[in-house]
């Protein structure tokens, strides 16, 4: 990555989280630059456009110069879609708040033990996920062989776990509906943290605002909110 997009980022911390993230995983196949907004591109899932900057202007002629070349935005906010769908309509569009957990927070230890999670898992996670729409088993196996992941057991039969998405943030928390409310989703998380700390990586997550029920463990936990940011699928 050259050294002044790298710069640029840098001076955007908590808005650059997930770009940084994504780009620790997969290739940069493209930067589009306009004064101090940019535009970077890699391909997970899908290949993903993925926006930094403040300045409305700066956007609108970033986004006639890259002339749409993916129709898969991320990190957008709320006031970037006017600009964005100037041209286009919106196919789809995942909406969440995104939290961190700075470094000097402390969190203590899983109640409950788990166990990082084989990509062989990953059909099982797939069906049990809620969101199909969004995901396959092919982008879970890749998230479970590329980053952390956690686990817990109860008599053989994994009950509930989380992992991290393509950006790095923490996710797909689940406990199967039999095995909710007995802490194992707050043990889940906490492990997760701890494996990311032993990395030195930023901690964060994204979480639908209609989630309470994940966004008061979060803050339990002593995560901040940031923003709203979504993912945007064009036509």
């Amino acid at each position: 990555m050259d050294q002044k997009v790298w710069n640029l980022l840098k001076s955007k911390p908590l808005q650059s989280l997930p770009v940084l993230g994504f780009f620790q995983n997969y290739d940069l196949d493209k930067v589009v630059r306009h004064g101090e907004f940019l535009l970077l591109v890699g391909t997970s899932d899908y290949p993903w456009a993925y926006l930094c900057g403040d300045n409305p202007e700066e956007l609108f002629a970033l986004l006639e110069k890259f002339d749409y070349a993916t129709q898969y935005f991320a990190n957008v906010e709320e006031w970037m879609l006017p600009i964005l769908t100037h041209r286009h309509k919106i196919d789809w569009k995942l909406s969440t708040h995104r939290y961190y957990l700075a470094p000097e927070r402390t969190v203590d230890p899983p109640d409950v033990e788990s166990r990082r999670l084989d990509p062989s898992l990953a059909g099982y996670v797939f069906e049990n996920s809620a969101y199909k729409d969004f995901t396959s088993e092919l982008y879970i196996r890749d998230r479970l062989d590329m980053d952390v992941s956690a686990g817990i057991w109860i008599e053989n039969k994994l009950v509930g776990w989380g992992m991290t998405h393509d950006d790095t943030s923490l996710g797909f928390l689940n406990v199967l509906p039999e095995y909710r409310g007995k802490g194992l989703g707050e043990s889940i998380l906490r492990a997760l943290i701890l494996e990311k700390r032993k990395l030195d990586s930023a901690i964060f997550v994204n979480i639908e605002p209609h989630n309470h029920q994940s966004i008061n463990l979060i803050k339990k936990l002593g995560f901040s909110y940031d923003r709203e940011v979504s993912w945007v699928k064009l036509t």
